[in-house]
């Protein structure tokens, strides 16, 4: 606006040597190349580092799911064999004699016969009835087995060599102990259970290690129980499974029971001997190990939980967690049940720490990387930075204006080199960001960074200024009989003419549909910026010249209506200026009333 009051020009600056900020330019350029190569060293650890985390993360989490699915895959292979052994002695249906004597012959066969199913797992088969009889088979190799008879309650058994499954029996001692099957725990707990029943795990002595007997009850001719056929079934082999895995992974890998005993486990034995001599078996409660107490803390609760509503007992499932000593693990667990009552837990877990060992080795790599980058960068970045500081300088004079809101502030791209590249796609860059595409003046990013940064710091130091909020009248109306291209023109036309009525200190701005801001420095009181107003308003109300296709003699106007809001009397931030003057303008709108032509 040519005759609007100007606010008076800052005070000039001291001078400053051109080898004064030639200096500091060339520091602040190179220390912030520095810094680049500072956080871009960091960034691409970090990147690294979240990334390599999470895909060693993801890949190690499916990785100890198939680990613990293993696991549980391999103990129902270890103990699944036991239930077609049972029935290989006595199947389901068929009746047990009253003796043993009875039918002894096919009863032998029979119990050669199982020990030849699954002779890795279940190479001892016995049947024990209510008369205290009992009759096992123990294999010994392919050709050979070890047959034990017992035939009246009070009788010891006796052990014969058999050689083949229908070889002659060859003695070989009487057992000194009374050997009752009527007292086995296997025998009371099958007598008691209408289907296949374990026992719980034990140890054998023999062969310090644990074993669980699967037992079943079998009956007579008049559907009575009788007596419970049995079978053992080592658990060494499922121990030394375990522990591989568990090594592989440079974690824990376990099986563990209800109580926290342990089945199987890596890096350390499931049985120990005590001082006295006597052993033990290992449990969560007995080992100094946070990492097992603690899994074992968060998955207890899934021993109770029915088979039907347990999705562990189906496939892997896999948890985030943290020892008593703050370390975190990523565990996965699997719960493993059987028809016969088993109900362990496997679980495999990991440290964190081991987990992500890899990625934090390559993360030490980037980091040697960027040293070495950066030192580089030092030596270059000072016999470089010396002989571009002049053209930079007047680059980052544009761009520090920029950030103080003077997004107009000129930039000289005649340069045919980079840095004029540079100032040519800053500039470019800057008319994308801040241009309204449709009338060529500012857009509302420009105007929110204007504002902010005529509203940045203390109000009581500021420069006060105007915020006209201006919203046209009768554009629909020259849109529904003009058209919508016509609608175009207005506003571009619009727009040019609050723009040749301002000074180059204020500034325009469309916020998008028909509504525009202009921002009047210096501007301090209501009754100039009134005056300003109405001087725009006219200037708005003269007839359009740009539409196309309008009849001669026939002219189209445009009237506007005004909000003023005034900095800082009005609001100290951006918010409150917008809505005081978007509220003032439909005040305006109520009161003025531009008739249509």
């Amino acid at each position: 606006m040519p005759d609007s009051p100007a606010p008076a020009p800052p005070a000039a600056a001291a001078p400053v040597s051109t080898k004064s900020w030639n200096n500091t330019l060339k520091l602040s350029l190179l220390l912030p190349y520095v810094g680049l190569i500072v956080l871009l060293t960091a960034t691409i650890g970090g990147i690294t580092y979240w990334a390599g985390a999470r895909t060693v993360s993801s890949l190690t989490e499916r990785m100890l799911q198939e680990m613990v699915n293993r696991i549980g895959q391999s103990v129902v292979h270890h103990v699944s064999g036991s239930g077609a052994v049972l029935e290989a002695v006595f199947p389901t249906g068929m009746p047990a004699p009253d003796r043993i004597e009875d039918g002894w012959s096919d009863l032998r066969t029979r119990l050669w016969a199982a020990t030849t199913l699954h002779p890795s797992t279940n190479d001892y088969v016995y049947y024990g009835n209510l008369r205290g009889q009992g009759a096992g088979l123990k294999r010994l190799h392919d050709h050979a087995a070890e047959l034990r008879i017992k035939t009246e309650s009070t009788a010891h058994r006796r052990y014969f060599r058999l050689e083949q499954i229908d070889g002659e029996e060859q003695f070989l001692f009487t057992e000194k102990g009374l050997f009752d099957p009527r007292t086995r725990p296997w025998f009371q707990q099958a007598q008691a259970s209408p289907s296949h029943t374990w026992t719980s795990v034990y140890i054998d002595f023999s062969a310090h290690d644990l074993v669980v007997t699967r037992a079943r009850r079998v009956l007579d001719t008049r559907g009575e129980f009788q007596g419970v056929v049995a079978t053992d079934v080592s658990l060494l082999a499922l121990n030394r499974f375990v522990n591989e895995l568990g090594n592989s992974v440079q974690g824990r890998a376990f099986i563990i029971e209800p109580s926290g005993d342990l089945v199987a486990a890596s890096g350390m034995a499931n049985v120990r001997q005590k001082e006295n001599g006597e052993m033990e078996r290992i449990s969560v409660h007995s080992v100094d190990d946070p990492l097992m107490e603690g899994v074992y803390k968060e998955i207890r609760h899934l021993f109770n939980v029915p088979a039907r509503d347990d999705e562990s007992s189906v496939a892997g499932k896999t948890m985030h967690m943290q020892d008593s000593q703050g370390n975190n693990l990523l565990v996965a667990y699997r719960r493993v049940l059987d028809g016969a009552g088993m109900n362990w837990v496997a679980v495999v877990a990991v440290p964190r720490t081991a987990m992500l060992a890899d990625v934090s080795n390559l993360v030490e790599m980037v980091t040697i990387a960027g040293v070495l980058a950066l030192a580089c960068a030092l030596i270059m970045g000072m016999r470089v930075f010396g002989k571009v500081a002049d053209e930079v300088h007047q680059l980052s004079e544009a761009v520090r204006s920029m950030g103080q809101g003077a997004i107009d502030t000129p930039i000289d791209s005649r340069r045919t080199d980079e840095l004029g590249d540079l100032a040519r796609t800053f500039q470019g860059m800057r008319q994308e960001l801040f241009t309204d595409r449709l009338t060529g003046v500012s857009n509302r990013s420009a105007l929110q960074h204007v504002l902010a940064a005529l509203t940045a710091g203390d109000a009581a130091s500021a420069q006060p200024f105007a915020l006209l909020f201006m919203d046209l009248n009768l554009f629909k109306a020259l849109n529904d009989r003009w058209g919508h291209d016509n609608g175009d023109r207005a506003l571009a036309e619009v727009a040019q003419r609050l723009r040749q009525q301002v000074r180059a200190a204020d500034h325009v701005a469309r916020l998008g549909g028909d509504e525009f801001v202009v921002v009047l420095r210096g501007v301090e009181t209501p009754e100039m910026a009134r005056a300003l107003a109405d001087k725009l308003v006219a200037t708005l109300s003269a007839p359009l010249t740009t539409l196309e296709g309008i009849p001669a003699g026939e002219t189209v106007h445009l009237g506007a209506s005004v909000g003023i809001a005034l900095y800082p009397a009005d609001g100290q931030d951006v918010q409150t200026l917008l809505r005081q003057a978007d509220q003032q303008m439909y005040q305006d709108k109520a009161r003025r009333s531009t008739p249509a032509r």
